[in-house]
């Protein structure tokens, strides 16, 4: 159950910068595409990002994290996520991460 955002291989979903934080629950990202990075969600200088019981689906970036890009920021708490079919040109087709806070992965 929950919301779906699809992106119709067109848009990225989320683009945090400036500290902003995040929390999602049951949520599910579909077909998200980005030119560079984080195909669904980019966060970069972004505060804490929490997610509950999220799919990435069919997620694709041009360079790096395909479902989720996340750089010089905060910590990432992921609760019984899934990536499927994501892909990326560079590194993480899933997800990638880079100079950020602490990272929990969950379920």
């Amino acid at each position: 159950e929950g919301a779906t955002l699809d992106g119709m291989k067109s848009s990225r979903m989320f683009h945090m910068t400036n500290g902003c934080s995040l929390y999602l629950e049951a949520l599910h990202f579909v077909d998200g595409r980005s030119d560079d990075n984080g195909g669904a969600v980019r966060a970069d200088g972004a505060g804490d990002i929490a997610m509950k019981d999220v799919s990435f689906t069919g997620c694709e970036a041009s360079e790096s994290g395909g479902g989720m890009y996340v750089e010089n920021s905060g910590d990432v708490s992921l609760e019984g996520a899934s990536f499927s079919e994501c892909t990326a040109g560079t590194y993480g087709g899933g997800m990638y991460m880079r100079n950020s806070g602490d990272v929990s992965l969950e379920g």
